[in-house]
């Protein structure tokens, strides 16, 4: 174990290395001062699962004027090769916040909600697809229709190359400003290494979404989306839905 003297001088050490000029052997013994007392090996990690999602709704009844729901459906795995598809399917659906399919459809031409969101879930045991939004509780039944037409639309219709077009242009344009602060930069390499992506995947990431096609994104859209599978779930006391789980 580290003494309190020892840890703060490692400490200081690796803060001399996030802002400041240092050379890789100064850093590896910073790093071996601070996590040399960690045992090599921890507990198994648990088994990869399927999350149990078979569609319907379920209402948690919870006293409030307006209705929280969740909803998923099966996702997709960052390594498979159609992930980059589906992102940009996604950026399209829900993801791409006020110009999203969703947003325009349940918050902008009726009025449901103040936000709605979807994104990829990237676990490192399960994959879902999952989305979100509010709605009053005399209204949430009809938000959530709206939902599910879209996502069927999605399913057998597909989207424009416009749709397409603009949602690799902010994809592309978005990722460097992520990169405006040595912080920032930190956890975005350290997500790197948690997802096991290549040591290029920074400069490699914009060529991968410009090269998704259309027929790409409509392809992934028939096949990853299941409204079928979509299960909402629902806290609040919404009308015109029964406090149990339904088809």
């Amino acid at each position: 174990m580290l003494d309190a003297h020892s840890a703060v001088f490692a400490r200081d050490r690796v803060h001399v290395a996030a802002v400041g000029d240092i050379t890789a052997e100064a850093l590896a013994g910073a790093l071996d001062d601070l996590l040399g007392g960690l045992p090599e090996t921890g507990e198994p990690m648990p088994a990869v699962t399927v999350p149990d999602i078979q569609g319907g709704t379920t209402v948690v009844d919870f006293q409030t004027p307006q209705s929280v729901v969740l909803f998923a459906q099966p996702g997709i795995e960052q390594d498979d090769p159609d992930f980059f598809a589906a992102f940009v399917m996604n950026t399209i659906l829900g993801g791409d916040g006020f110009a999203s399919r969703l947003m325009l459809e349940v918050r902008e031409n009726r009025g449901l909600t103040y936000g709605i969101y979807t994104y990829l879930v990237l676990g490192d045991l399960a994959v879902s697809y999952l989305g979100g939004f509010s709605s009053s509780n005399a209204r949430v039944a009809e938000a959530i229709d709206v939902v599910r037409t879209e996502w069927e639309r999605a399913a057998t219709e597909g989207f424009t190359e416009d749709e397409v077009a603009r949602a690799k242009t902010y994809l592309t344009g978005a990722y460097p400003l992520r990169f405006d602060g040595n912080g920032r930069i930190a956890s975005i390499l350290v997500a790197m290494q948690e997802a096991d992506l290549p040591i290029d995947y920074i400069a490699t990431r914009n060529d991968k979404v410009n090269a998704v096609t259309v027929a790409d994104v409509n392809r992934v859209a028939a096949e990853l989306l299941q409204p079928e599978l979509l299960q909402f779930v629902v806290v609040g006391q919404p009308e015109g839905l029964a406090a149990a789980t339904s088809n």
